[in-house]
């Protein structure tokens, strides 16, 4: 069946979504703030980026720092220690 329209037929039916239009739908549609966020993160890893840390570990989650930039959040993994002796 012929398409009705003149438009021209791309093959894809789900649109991929960028990290950029999530974070603004985010932003714009649920109040999300984003800049008050951004502080908070700032905030926890400051001593590490201040003290050349690859990582911060704050408030339950590791935050993963290269050259002064938090470039990543990643869940933080609980890892038993075994005692010695």
């Amino acid at each position: 069946m012929k398409p009705s329209c003149s438009m021209p037929v791309t093959g894809f039916e789900i649109a991929v979504v960028s990290d950029h239009a999530l974070l603004r739908y985010l932003e714009r549609k649920h109040g999300l703030d984003v800049e008050a966020l951004r502080a908070e993160i700032r905030t926890a890893c400051r001593d590490g980026v201040r003290y050349g840390a690859k990582a911060v570990v704050a408030d339950g989650v590791k935050f993963v720092i290269t050259d002064d930039t938090v470039v990543t959040c990643l869940e933080r993994k609980r890892t038993e220690r075994k005692g010695k002796g």
